[in-house]
Formats: C-alpha cells, structure tokens, sequence
C-alpha cells in the first residue's frame, strides 16, 4: 500500500453509500466479500418484489402507463428475473399488485414527481476525515419540488411501528444533501401505507462518518487477503442467505 494512499484509495473504492455502510455494519465478512472480493449476493424474490413494485409506481404517476398496464408489466418484468427459486416467487409476485395500488394512492395528492429520464435522481456529499475523502452516493425515488418533500418507497410485509435504523442512515443521508427538503419514507404492505421520518438526522449523520472512519482504518491495514483473513465472519448472519458457498470458498466457515 503506497503511503499517498488512503485506505480507500489503496483498494480501488471510490465511493461509498447507506447500503454498504449498512452491509458493513451488520456483516464485515460480508462486505470484504462484495466489494473487495467482488462476489455478489444474489437479489432475492423480495428484492425483485420491491424493485418492481417501484417501477410500476413510478410508471403510474409520472403518467407513462395506467396503473394496471404498469403492474401487469411490472409483473411481467419479475417473472423474468424469478425462473428459478425456492418457491417463494408466487407469493411476492401477488404482493405487486395491491402495493401499487397502495402507494399510487398515497403519493397522487402530491402531483407529478420531478422525474428524470433514466429514473433516478442522483444525490452525493464528500466525506472527509483524517487522511481520507470519499464520495457519498445516492439514488431518491420521487421528488416534488413543488412541496419541497422527497419521498422513498419501501415494500414490506409488515408495518414497522419505527424506521429500521439502516433506513434511519439512508433517510438522513437524503436530508442532510437536499438542504431544506423534507424527507420521507412510504412503507407500503398488501394491505397499508404509513409515511415515516424517524431519527435524528445529525446523530445519524456522525454515526455514518464515525463508520466511514473505522473501514477506512480496517483497509488501511493490508491487501485484500489480509483483511479476508482477520476480518470476523458470523456464518448465522442473514446477509449470507443464498450466498453460503461463497462463505466458505472465501473464509472456510
């Protein structure tokens, strides 16, 4: 590792988001695997629900599609990625349909939503701290000028009574680079939808730059090799679900 080199740097990360840091806290096995190791975990049939669930949103009240046009291809769309699994695709592909229909409901009152073309508004900050920068990124679903609020879409089975705290980083993240725009997140299930804005956005912020400063010391210590094995791997952790041969090809656990 040159001397010039931040810890970042040395390892070829150029930038960062809420979910690695949110990987690297709950998992830094994990995460020395993704972004050092470059494994993938694979998207489950609930990613894939919540993913097109946004698309067919999204296609409904930016006026692109009528509401039943975009969930039948929003459906279409998670057959495709959903072929072969362990059952579970029928049951989150039937979530698709009342959740848009949800979450269109709760998001009309506010208009159009500045969209743009490729259907993301990027949103970034500098971190910085001793010896080290790095870019922050990240991507919003819906923005309205007009009621100077952002909103993030999140599908889930069960209404949480409190953002989870990953979703409290991501949330603060948002605020802390949109100035004075309000920030919220729609957790929409089959049968509800609540708007959320738990957490304290300063707290929250010095939690992820106190994160950043502690991988970046992690990296600085060595190779990937050397990270891979000394960083701790617990093998019960649900971020290893589907991924367990690349656990034990990397760390023999």
């Amino acid at each position: 590792m040159s001397n010039t080199q931040d810890g970042f740097q040395a390892h070829g990360i150029k930038h960062s988001s809420i979910s690695q840091i949110n990987k690297w806290i709950g998992s830094p096995s994990v995460w020395v695997s993704e972004y050092l190791f470059k494994f993938r975990s694979p998207a489950s049939p609930a990613m894939w629900r919540g993913i097109f669930t946004e698309q067919a949103v999204a296609d409904t009240i930016t006026g692109k599609m009528k509401i039943d046009e975009a969930i039948r291809n929003a459906c279409k769309d998670f057959d495709g990625k959903t072929l072969f699994d362990d059952g579970s695709s029928a049951k989150e592909r039937a979530n698709i349909d009342p959740m848009t229909r949800l979450a269109v409901e709760a998001l009309e009152p506010y208009g159009k939503p500045d969209f743009p073309e490729d259907g993301q508004h990027r949103v970034s900050m500098d971190a910085k701290g001793d010896g080290w920068k790095l870019e922050f990124v990240g991507f919003i679903d819906f923005k309205y000028p007009q009621h100077g609020l952002i909103v993030d879409l999140k599908t889930t089975l069960k209404m949480p009574s409190v953002m989870s705290i990953g979703h409290q980083r991501q949330r603060a993240f948002y605020q802390k680079s949109n100035g004075n725009t309000d920030v919220k997140f729609l957790y929409v299930t089959p049968k509800k939808c609540e708007f959320k804005d738990d957490g304290d956005v300063n707290e929250l912020m010095a939690e992820i730059k106190a994160h950043l400063t502690r991988q970046e010391a992690f990296l600085r210590l060595g190779d990937k090799e050397l990270l891979r094995s000394i960083v701790p791997v617990d093998p019960d952790s649900f971020y290893w679900r589907g991924n367990e041969k690349v656990r034990k090809e990397l760390f023999g656990i």
